[in-house]
């Protein structure tokens, strides 16, 4: 769910995730400095090194003992919150209920589902665990231990959304190449709109990834809403996609965290979503959007890709994500100011990558990354855009760069 989205993109992005999601405090407005050069449409412990996955400390059934022992849920690699700890009933299976943790393992890291008691006679489970964190063990003796934290990315199974096997959802999908609005929502006493789109042979009972687009300054829903940057037709009918829409086409600190937040609850509470596996993309502002809201939501996003972002200020320290991040060299160098903040959180080595060649493109991956946090840089010989084409070619390499770096991480 998303509980509450902003500028340089489940509460306020506290209202865009769920509780289960563990609803997050309330942001501070944030003062929007757009570049406007950027701002046209497009053209042209706690320690992340215990990953352990939580290894049970009980159960040592020695001849039977009656003690449950407790079970460690898994402990993020990515992350620096643990996945709930949970502790075993005893022989007389007394309730222990406790609550998940949440991990704050970055764009791949769970918000936990607090006390959900699935555990043996009195245990309780724990948190999810963050990113490439193993499932936790369950604790032995005879009263049964409680579950450990299930496995974080990359782990075992889909984390499914509340909308998974409910009745047909009240929203629409749009049609291949619609940009209208078709969804509206109230927020803030204003209503929104929004565009979804999913499969065409959508199944309620299987979990789906999900996508979350943001056009740039001055843009509209018909900027990335018509194809999904180019994704819709590459994903094959295996991902849902939202295109979310700025007041009078500039994304606001204050109200629009509210807004996507109110979004992702209502599409994840009818469409069936795999809340381990949502993703951003925006272009300019609407990719230093992404920036904030990654900074702002730290464990709800598996990948982000920003496409020569800025025009917000104020981004939050960020927790590791995966991340493309893609520059025009009209524009500048661009790794510095694109993708080295995410390569920082993600322990990446920061090097000087190649630049783009007259009328070519280069995607270089950053080296030393956390696993399943990489990042890559994507320099290209132009200017401000997201659907850059080589010289010669007359079909953008973006959409397949991007699709490519985040298959790996959704399916």
């Amino acid at each position: 769910m998303l509980p509450s989205i902003v500028s340089p993109l489940r509460g306020s992005f506290s209202a865009l995730y769920r509780c289960a999601r563990s609803r997050r405090p309330a942001l501070a407005t944030l003062g929007l400095s757009l570049a406007f050069s950027f701002g046209c449409s497009g053209t042209g412990s706690d320690n992340p090194a215990d990953a352990t996955g939580g290894a049970s400390t009980g159960g040592a059934s020695t001849g039977g003992a009656s003690t449950g022992g407790a079970s460690t849920g898994g402990t993020s690699t990515g992350g620096t919150g643990t996945g709930g700890t949970s502790t075993g009933g005893t022989s007389a299976g007394a309730s222990a209920a406790t609550s998940g943790g949440v991990s704050s393992g970055g764009s791949a890291g769970g918000i936990s589902n607090a006390g959900a008691k699935n555990g043996g006679a009195g245990g309780s489970s724990g948190g999810r665990a963050g990113a490439s964190g193993a499932a936790g063990t369950t604790g032995g003796g005879p009263a049964g231990g409680g579950s450990g934290g299930s496995a974080g990315m990359g782990g075992s199974g889909p984390t499914m959304s509340a909308g998974c096997n409910q009745a047909p959802p009240t929203l629409k999908s749009a049609t291949v190449n619609q940009a209208t609005p078709v969804n509206s929502i109230m927020v803030g006493g204003q209503s929104r709109q929004f565009l979804t789109r999913w499969p065409t042979n959508y199944d309620n009972k299987k979990a789906y990834p999900l996508h979350i687009g943001l056009h740039g300054a001055n843009g509209n829903i018909s900027e990335n809403g018509r194809d999904n940057f180019g994704l819709w037709t590459l994903a094959k009918d295996s991902t849902i996609f939202v295109t979310l829409a700025a007041m009078g086409g500039l994304w606001s600190a204050t109200s629009d965290l509210a807004y996507a937040d109110a979004v992702l609850k209502q599409v994840e509470s009818e469409l069936c979503i795999d809340t381990s596996k949502v993703v951003l993309e925006g272009f300019s502002q609407g990719g230093a959007m992404s920036w904030y809201l990654t900074g702002s939501r730290p464990g709800l996003f598996r990948a982000v890709i920003g496409h020569s972002g800025g025009g917000v200020g104020g981004i939050p320290a960020l927790s590791p994500v995966a991340y493309l991040g893609s520059l025009g060299t009209a524009e500048g160098n661009g790794q510095n100011t694109q993708t080295d903040q995410f390569a920082k959180a993600n322990g990446c080595t920061i090097d000087t990558l190649p630049r783009a060649e007259t009328g070519k493109h280069v995607c270089t991956p950053y080296k030393g990354c956390k696993d399943g946090f990489p990042v890559t840089w994507c320099s290209y010989d132009g200017g401000h855009g997201f659907q850059d084409t080589d010289s010669g070619s007359s079909t953008s390499w973006v959409p397949q760069a991007v699709w490519d770096f985040l298959k790996p991480l959704l399916f």
